[in-house]
């Protein structure tokens, strides 16, 4: 059983807080080591828990079990973005990613947004099984593929980090 609470509504305990974080910076650690390499942090725990504050959280909780989280919030008026998507990989195949997008994808509507904008960092010229994967998952839910930009263009300075040149393929769903 799924149960899904918003962090602009839920005060996440700290024990929740940080098995929640451990799953998000497993689950980027696991599926970036082409664009990131080994031991990459995808956020500070720190700076994970201003999202938290912020209220741009969503936790999803396995029979009481942390199971997952999501980011969200508006990028620009009525167009939603989501990020930091992960599930316990011990979980797989329960729907704990759907269920959260699909919050999301709630969560926009119920603030007024006409759609909801996504990326996914894909290593150039280098085919990922796990992002071939994500991006057939995201287009079954809806997601439109609408266009692919140079990651170094968007972000100069973290773009140095990069083991790989990427881009950021974009999606977009229209809430209708």
């Amino acid at each position: 059983m799924i149960r899904l609470r918003r962090s602009s509504e839920y005060l996440i305990p700290t024990k929740d807080r940080k098995e929640l974080y451990d799953i998000i910076i497993t689950a980027y650690r696991l599926t970036e080591v082409e664009v990131w390499g080994h031991e990459y942090e995808r956020i500070s725990f720190v700076d994970y828990n201003k999202l938290i504050e912020k209220g741009e959280i969503i936790i999803a909780y396995w029979h009481n079990q942390v199971g997952g989280g999501i980011h969200y919030y508006e990028r620009e008026p009525g167009v939603f973005v989501f990020s930091l998507l992960g599930s316990d990989f011990d979980l797989a195949g329960k729907g704990i990613g759907r269920a959260l997008v699909e919050e999301v994808e709630i969560a926009a509507k119920e603030n007024g947004a006409r759609a909801i904008q996504l990326e996914i960092l894909r290593p150039k010229g280098i085919e990922v099984p796990f992002k071939i994967r994500i991006k057939n998952w995201y287009e079954r839910m809806g997601y439109k593929f609408t266009h692919s930009e140079d990651f170094a263009k968007v972000h100069p300075i973290k773009s140095r980090k990069l083991v790989n040149p990427s881009n950021f393929d974009y999606y977009w769903k229209d809430l209708g």
